[in-house]
């Protein structure tokens, strides 16, 4: 996946600024105590927006919203446990 991730444009600038400048790449979401490790749930930011991240609420629901808008129903169904269309709501 990292190869598929490398290849894609999308990842080499953030999702946020735009800026192409050291980009980390960010687990939106943990599931079951682990990260979901999957394209959708994998946003690139800047490393100032990823220092961010913890600290501040409103980047946090930023990038939930930009990865669930990425996800396919199929996606989000592997994950049963999270109430997507919740969650979906509340980022509104």
């Amino acid at each position: 996946m990292r190869a598929e991730m490398d290849a894609d444009p999308f990842y080499h600038k953030c999702c946020i600024t735009g800026d192409r400048s050291k980009i980390e790449w960010h687990h939106v979401w943990i599931y079951a105590g682990k990260q979901i490790n999957e394209k959708w749930a994998i946003l690139p930011v800047s490393k100032y927006i990823h220092d961010l991240v913890d600290k501040n609420a409103s980047v946090r629901r930023h990038l939930q919203k930009i990865s669930l808008n990425r996800a396919e129903p199929a996606d989000l169904a592997k994950y049963p446990k999270k109430d997507w269309h919740q969650i979906k709501l509340s980022l509104e």
